[in-house]
Protein backbone atom coordinates (compact mmCIF):
# COMPACT_ATOMS: atom_id res chain seq x y z
CA UNK A 1 0.00 0.00 0.00
CA UNK A 2 1.16 3.26 -0.90
CA UNK A 3 0.80 6.83 0.36
CA UNK A 4 2.12 10.16 -0.91
CA UNK A 5 1.75 13.54 1.93
CA UNK A 6 3.49 16.77 1.97
CA UNK A 7 6.96 16.25 3.46
CA UNK A 8 6.81 19.43 5.75
CA UNK A 9 3.43 18.30 6.92
CA UNK A 10 5.21 15.17 7.47
CA UNK A 11 8.07 16.45 9.11
CA UNK A 12 5.51 18.97 11.68
CA UNK A 13 3.93 16.00 12.91
CA UNK A 14 6.29 13.76 13.71
CA UNK A 15 8.06 16.58 15.45
CA UNK A 16 5.27 16.73 17.40
CA UNK A 17 4.89 12.97 18.04
CA UNK A 18 8.73 12.91 19.17
CA UNK A 19 8.90 15.45 22.00
CA UNK A 20 6.19 13.23 23.61
CA UNK A 21 6.94 9.51 22.91
CA UNK A 22 9.81 8.66 24.69
CA UNK A 23 12.93 6.79 23.23
CA UNK A 24 13.45 4.93 25.96
CA UNK A 25 10.93 3.53 28.81
CA UNK A 26 10.53 0.63 31.20
CA UNK A 27 7.41 -0.29 28.38
CA UNK A 28 8.98 -0.74 25.04
CA UNK A 29 5.51 -0.28 23.41
CA UNK A 30 5.33 3.42 24.52
CA UNK A 31 8.24 3.92 22.32
CA UNK A 32 5.97 2.83 19.37
CA UNK A 33 4.05 5.66 16.78
CA UNK A 34 0.82 3.87 15.20
CA UNK A 35 0.04 4.78 11.44
CA UNK A 36 -3.44 4.34 10.55
CA UNK A 37 -4.50 5.47 7.04
CA UNK A 38 -8.15 5.59 6.04
CA UNK A 39 -9.93 8.71 4.26
CA UNK A 40 -7.28 10.03 2.20
CA UNK A 41 -5.21 10.71 5.60
CA UNK A 42 -2.69 9.50 7.69
CA UNK A 43 -3.07 9.48 11.64
CA UNK A 44 -0.18 9.29 13.48
CA UNK A 45 -0.50 8.33 17.93
CA UNK A 46 1.86 7.99 20.44
CA UNK A 47 1.50 8.61 24.56
CA UNK A 48 4.39 8.72 27.47
CA UNK A 49 0.87 7.97 29.48
CA UNK A 50 0.97 11.86 30.54
CA UNK A 51 0.02 13.32 27.35
CA UNK A 52 -1.84 11.21 24.22
CA UNK A 53 -0.53 13.08 21.09
CA UNK A 54 -2.74 12.57 17.53
CA UNK A 55 -1.58 14.12 14.30
CA UNK A 56 -4.03 14.00 11.41
CA UNK A 57 -2.36 14.46 7.61
CA UNK A 58 -3.89 15.05 4.46
CA UNK A 59 -2.51 12.45 1.96
CA UNK A 60 -3.17 10.59 -1.49
CA UNK A 61 -3.86 7.46 0.07
CA UNK A 62 -6.19 4.37 -1.39
CA UNK A 63 -7.50 1.44 1.24
CA UNK A 64 -6.83 1.26 4.66
CA UNK A 65 -4.50 -0.23 7.43
CA UNK A 66 -2.85 0.09 10.64
CA UNK A 67 0.78 -0.29 11.18
CA UNK A 68 3.36 0.60 14.12
CA UNK A 69 7.08 1.82 13.78
CA UNK A 70 9.91 2.91 16.61
CA UNK A 71 8.66 6.92 17.13
CA UNK A 72 12.20 8.45 16.98
CA UNK A 73 13.87 6.08 14.48
CA UNK A 74 10.53 7.18 12.36
CA UNK A 75 12.18 10.74 13.05
CA UNK A 76 15.12 10.84 12.23
CA UNK A 77 14.84 9.25 9.19
CA UNK A 78 11.46 12.08 8.30
CA UNK A 79 14.05 14.80 9.34
CA UNK A 80 16.36 14.25 6.30
CA UNK A 81 13.96 13.85 3.58
CA UNK A 82 15.28 15.72 0.72
CA UNK A 83 11.81 16.31 -1.06
CA UNK A 84 9.05 17.88 -1.57
CA UNK A 85 6.45 14.63 -0.84
CA UNK A 86 7.25 11.70 0.29
CA UNK A 87 6.31 8.20 -0.53
CA UNK A 88 5.26 6.07 2.01
CA UNK A 89 4.60 2.26 1.16
CA UNK A 90 3.33 -0.17 3.87
CA UNK A 91 4.50 -3.92 3.49
CA UNK A 92 4.82 -7.10 5.29
CA UNK A 93 7.21 -6.77 7.46
CA UNK A 94 8.58 -2.94 5.87
CA UNK A 95 7.53 0.64 5.67
CA UNK A 96 9.54 2.02 2.50
CA UNK A 97 10.23 5.71 2.61
CA UNK A 98 11.49 7.44 -0.75
CA UNK A 99 11.70 11.62 -1.18
CA UNK A 100 13.47 12.74 -3.88
CA UNK A 101 16.83 10.93 -4.13
CA UNK A 102 16.27 9.25 -0.77
CA UNK A 103 15.04 5.62 -0.74
CA UNK A 104 14.91 4.04 2.92
CA UNK A 105 13.46 0.89 5.05
CA UNK A 106 12.49 0.82 8.32
CA UNK A 107 10.72 -2.65 9.91
CA UNK A 108 7.55 -2.30 11.06
CA UNK A 109 6.67 -3.58 14.76
CA UNK A 110 4.03 -5.52 15.81
CA UNK A 111 0.77 -2.94 16.05
CA UNK A 112 -0.60 -5.09 19.22
CA UNK A 113 2.53 -3.87 20.98
CA UNK A 114 1.82 0.04 20.46
CA UNK A 115 0.00 1.73 23.02
CA UNK A 116 -3.99 2.04 21.84
CA UNK A 117 -5.15 6.00 22.60
CA UNK A 118 -8.59 7.03 22.31
CA UNK A 119 -9.84 10.92 22.08
CA UNK A 120 -13.03 12.34 22.47
CA UNK A 121 -15.96 12.64 19.68
CA UNK A 122 -16.91 15.70 20.99
CA UNK A 123 -15.49 19.04 22.75
CA UNK A 124 -18.20 21.52 24.41
CA UNK A 125 -15.52 24.05 25.02
CA UNK A 126 -14.02 26.86 22.18
CA UNK A 127 -11.43 29.16 22.16
CA UNK A 128 -9.38 31.02 19.89
CA UNK A 129 -6.12 29.02 19.41
CA UNK A 130 -4.28 32.14 19.76
CA UNK A 131 -5.56 33.62 23.27
CA UNK A 132 -6.08 29.94 24.75
CA UNK A 133 -2.05 29.73 23.89
CA UNK A 134 -0.99 33.62 25.23
CA UNK A 135 -2.55 32.77 28.20
CA UNK A 136 -0.79 29.88 29.06
CA UNK A 137 2.29 31.02 27.50
CA UNK A 138 2.48 34.34 29.27
CA UNK A 139 2.61 32.64 32.53
CA UNK A 140 4.26 29.73 32.15
CA UNK A 141 8.25 30.62 33.31
CA UNK A 142 7.02 31.27 37.06
CA UNK A 143 5.86 27.08 37.49
CA UNK A 144 7.92 25.57 39.39
CA UNK A 145 10.82 22.91 38.46
CA UNK A 146 11.61 20.75 41.02
CA UNK A 147 9.30 17.43 41.31
CA UNK A 148 9.02 18.22 45.44
CA UNK A 149 6.98 21.19 44.68
CA UNK A 150 4.13 19.57 43.26
CA UNK A 151 1.37 21.57 42.49
CA UNK A 152 3.45 24.33 41.84
CA UNK A 153 4.62 22.61 38.78
CA UNK A 154 1.65 22.90 37.29
CA UNK A 155 -0.52 25.93 36.04
CA UNK A 156 -4.09 27.28 37.58
CA UNK A 157 -5.96 27.42 34.37
CA UNK A 158 -9.50 28.68 35.17
CA UNK A 159 -12.27 28.42 32.72
CA UNK A 160 -15.79 30.05 33.50
CA UNK A 161 -18.10 32.44 31.96
CA UNK A 162 -16.55 35.54 31.47
CA UNK A 163 -13.48 34.54 31.89
CA UNK A 164 -10.66 32.60 31.23
CA UNK A 165 -7.44 32.75 33.22
CA UNK A 166 -4.13 30.96 33.67
CA UNK A 167 -1.45 31.32 37.32
CA UNK A 168 2.08 29.80 37.72
CA UNK A 169 3.73 30.16 40.92
CA UNK A 170 7.10 28.37 42.06
CA UNK A 171 6.67 29.87 45.68
CA UNK A 172 9.08 32.51 45.03
CA UNK A 173 7.45 34.54 41.91
CA UNK A 174 3.95 34.93 40.30
CA UNK A 175 2.16 35.40 37.25
CA UNK A 176 -1.35 35.54 36.11
CA UNK A 177 -2.61 36.19 32.53
CA UNK A 178 -6.67 37.06 32.33
CA UNK A 179 -8.85 37.04 29.21
CA UNK A 180 -12.43 38.03 29.05
CA UNK A 181 -13.25 35.15 26.75
CA UNK A 182 -15.30 32.45 27.91
CA UNK A 183 -14.37 29.17 26.60
CA UNK A 184 -18.02 27.87 27.22
CA UNK A 185 -16.74 25.50 30.21
CA UNK A 186 -16.54 25.78 34.28
CA UNK A 187 -14.00 24.44 35.78
CA UNK A 188 -10.39 24.92 37.76
CA UNK A 189 -7.67 22.83 36.61
CA UNK A 190 -3.98 22.28 37.27
CA UNK A 191 -2.69 21.57 33.89
CA UNK A 192 1.18 20.43 33.86
CA UNK A 193 3.93 22.81 32.42
CA UNK A 194 5.37 20.13 30.37
CA UNK A 195 1.93 19.86 28.64
CA UNK A 196 1.98 24.04 28.01
CA UNK A 197 4.97 23.59 26.06
CA UNK A 198 3.85 21.36 23.63
CA UNK A 199 0.16 23.30 23.64
CA UNK A 200 2.26 25.84 23.00
CA UNK A 201 3.76 24.66 19.73
CA UNK A 202 0.75 22.95 18.06
CA UNK A 203 -1.90 25.96 18.95
CA UNK A 204 -0.79 28.81 16.65
CA UNK A 205 -4.60 29.62 14.60
CA UNK A 206 -8.21 28.88 14.48
CA UNK A 207 -10.29 27.35 17.22
CA UNK A 208 -9.48 25.07 19.86
CA UNK A 209 -11.90 22.78 21.20
CA UNK A 210 -11.71 21.95 25.20
CA UNK A 211 -13.05 19.23 27.34
CA UNK A 212 -12.76 18.12 30.98
CA UNK A 213 -13.91 15.05 32.59
CA UNK A 214 -12.01 11.84 34.45
CA UNK A 215 -9.00 13.73 35.71
CA UNK A 216 -8.19 14.86 31.91
CA UNK A 217 -8.47 17.98 29.56
CA UNK A 218 -8.78 17.23 25.97
CA UNK A 219 -7.86 18.94 23.26
CA UNK A 220 -8.87 19.19 19.44
CA UNK A 221 -7.34 21.70 17.05
CA UNK A 222 -7.41 21.57 13.34
CA UNK A 223 -4.54 18.84 12.81
CA UNK A 224 -4.50 17.52 16.32
CA UNK A 225 -6.33 16.09 19.32
CA UNK A 226 -4.45 15.69 22.38
CA UNK A 227 -5.18 14.36 26.09
CA UNK A 228 -3.33 15.88 28.96
CA UNK A 229 -3.67 13.97 32.30
CA UNK A 230 -4.55 16.99 34.93
CA UNK A 231 -2.36 16.78 37.84
CA UNK A 232 -3.91 16.61 41.66
CA UNK A 233 -4.06 19.09 44.16
CA UNK A 234 -5.07 22.30 45.79
CA UNK A 235 -3.53 25.61 44.20
CA UNK A 236 -2.69 28.03 46.98
CA UNK A 237 -4.94 31.19 47.14
CA UNK A 238 -2.75 33.41 44.95
CA UNK A 239 -4.99 36.52 45.30
CA UNK A 240 -4.44 36.82 49.15
CA UNK A 241 -0.75 37.67 48.59
CA UNK A 242 -0.76 40.50 46.28
CA UNK A 243 0.35 43.76 47.59
CA UNK A 244 -2.32 46.42 47.62
CA UNK A 245 -0.75 49.17 48.67
CA UNK A 246 2.54 50.81 46.25
CA UNK A 247 4.08 53.76 47.52
CA UNK A 248 6.58 54.00 44.34
CA UNK A 249 5.79 53.03 40.90
CA UNK A 250 7.49 53.61 37.08
CA UNK A 251 6.13 53.08 33.77
CA UNK A 252 8.91 52.82 30.56
CA UNK A 253 9.40 50.94 27.56
CA UNK A 254 8.92 47.00 28.18
CA UNK A 255 11.95 46.22 25.41
CA UNK A 256 14.06 49.54 26.79
CA UNK A 257 13.95 48.13 30.34
CA UNK A 258 14.86 44.11 28.91
CA UNK A 259 17.87 45.42 27.24
CA UNK A 260 18.99 47.79 30.19
CA UNK A 261 18.71 45.00 32.89
CA UNK A 262 20.70 42.55 30.52
CA UNK A 263 23.07 44.44 29.41
CA UNK A 264 23.78 45.42 33.31
CA UNK A 265 23.14 41.72 34.46
CA UNK A 266 26.30 40.37 32.12
CA UNK A 267 28.61 41.24 35.33
CA UNK A 268 26.24 40.09 38.12
CA UNK A 269 27.68 37.03 40.25
CA UNK A 270 25.62 34.00 39.07
CA UNK A 271 26.54 32.92 42.68
CA UNK A 272 25.19 35.77 44.46
CA UNK A 273 21.02 34.88 42.85
CA UNK A 274 22.33 37.37 39.53
CA UNK A 275 21.66 39.98 41.87
CA UNK A 276 21.40 43.86 40.16
CA UNK A 277 20.52 46.81 42.35
CA UNK A 278 17.86 49.19 41.27
CA UNK A 279 17.86 53.05 42.52
CA UNK A 280 14.63 55.24 42.06
CA UNK A 281 14.33 58.62 42.02
CA UNK A 282 13.09 61.84 40.12
CA UNK A 283 12.33 60.11 37.28
CA UNK A 284 15.76 58.16 36.95
CA UNK A 285 16.39 54.81 37.22
CA UNK A 286 19.57 53.57 37.75
CA UNK A 287 20.23 49.75 37.79
CA UNK A 288 23.79 48.85 38.89
CA UNK A 289 25.50 45.38 39.44
CA UNK A 290 29.06 43.58 40.76
CA UNK A 291 30.82 40.61 40.33
CA UNK A 292 34.11 38.69 40.47
CA UNK A 293 35.08 40.73 37.26
CA UNK A 294 34.11 44.24 37.63
CA UNK A 295 30.46 46.04 37.35
CA UNK A 296 27.81 47.94 35.11
CA UNK A 297 25.35 50.62 35.57
CA UNK A 298 23.18 51.78 33.09
CA UNK A 299 20.14 54.99 34.09
CA UNK A 300 17.01 54.95 32.57
CA UNK A 301 14.26 58.04 32.33
CA UNK A 302 11.18 57.19 33.70
CA UNK A 303 7.82 58.50 35.07
CA UNK A 304 7.68 57.83 38.24
CA UNK A 305 4.74 58.07 40.43
CA UNK A 306 3.31 57.34 44.28
CA UNK A 307 3.88 59.15 47.63
CA UNK A 308 7.48 58.68 48.40
CA UNK A 309 10.32 60.09 46.25
CA UNK A 310 13.05 57.51 46.27
CA UNK A 311 13.16 53.55 46.74
CA UNK A 312 16.44 50.96 46.55
CA UNK A 313 16.14 47.72 46.10
CA UNK A 314 17.67 44.68 44.45
CA UNK A 315 16.13 41.74 42.43
CA UNK A 316 17.30 38.78 40.61
CA UNK A 317 18.04 39.85 37.46
CA UNK A 318 16.70 36.95 35.63
CA UNK A 319 13.66 37.04 37.47
CA UNK A 320 13.09 40.25 36.33
CA UNK A 321 13.74 39.60 33.08
CA UNK A 322 11.23 37.02 32.67
CA UNK A 323 8.65 39.09 33.87
CA UNK A 324 8.97 41.68 31.51
CA UNK A 325 9.37 39.50 28.70
CA UNK A 326 5.56 38.77 27.59
CA UNK A 327 5.41 42.20 27.31
CA UNK A 328 5.21 44.76 24.53
CA UNK A 329 5.39 48.38 24.35
CA UNK A 330 5.12 50.10 28.31
CA UNK A 331 5.47 48.22 31.31
CA UNK A 332 4.34 49.76 34.64
CA UNK A 333 6.33 48.05 37.70
CA UNK A 334 4.54 48.81 41.25
CA UNK A 335 6.54 48.96 44.54
CA UNK A 336 5.12 47.99 47.92
CA UNK A 337 8.67 48.02 49.37
CA UNK A 338 12.25 47.32 49.46
CA UNK A 339 11.47 44.09 51.14
CA UNK A 340 8.18 43.51 49.71
CA UNK A 341 6.71 42.22 46.50
CA UNK A 342 6.45 44.07 43.67
CA UNK A 343 3.83 43.75 40.41
CA UNK A 344 4.63 44.30 36.81
CA UNK A 345 1.75 45.27 34.91
CA UNK A 346 1.57 45.45 30.64
CA UNK A 347 0.09 49.05 30.42
CA UNK A 348 -1.28 48.21 26.77
CA UNK A 349 -1.69 44.69 27.99
CA UNK A 350 -3.89 44.55 31.33
CA UNK A 351 -4.52 41.28 31.80
CA UNK A 352 -1.11 40.43 32.38
CA UNK A 353 0.40 40.58 36.09
CA UNK A 354 3.73 38.83 36.96
CA UNK A 355 4.78 39.31 41.26
CA UNK A 356 8.35 38.95 41.96
CA UNK A 357 9.62 39.58 45.55
CA UNK A 358 13.34 41.65 45.71
CA UNK A 359 15.89 39.41 47.06
CA UNK A 360 17.48 40.32 50.59
CA UNK A 361 20.95 42.08 51.13
CA UNK A 362 23.17 41.80 53.80
CA UNK A 363 22.32 45.52 55.14
CA UNK A 364 18.73 44.85 55.85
Amino acid sequence: MRVHVTTKTLVGAVSHLERIVPGRSSNPGLSYVRIRIADDSVTLTGTNMEIDIEARLSADAEGSGTWAVPGHVLAQVVRALPGDTTELEFGESELRINSGGYDTKLQLVDVDQAPLVSFPDEFPGRLPADIFTRILSSVRYAAAANDYQAVFRGLRVELHDGHSRAIASDGFRLAWYHSDETSGLDSDIILPARAVDELSRLLDSGEVGLRIDNSQLSLESANYRLNVKLMEGTFPDYQRVIPKVFPVEITTSAAGLIEAVSRVAVLSDAGANNRIDLFIEGGKLTITSEGSFGGAIESLTVQQGGTEEQLSLSYNARYLLDAVKPLSGDVRITFSGSQTPSIVHGVSEAGYLAMIGPLKTGAD
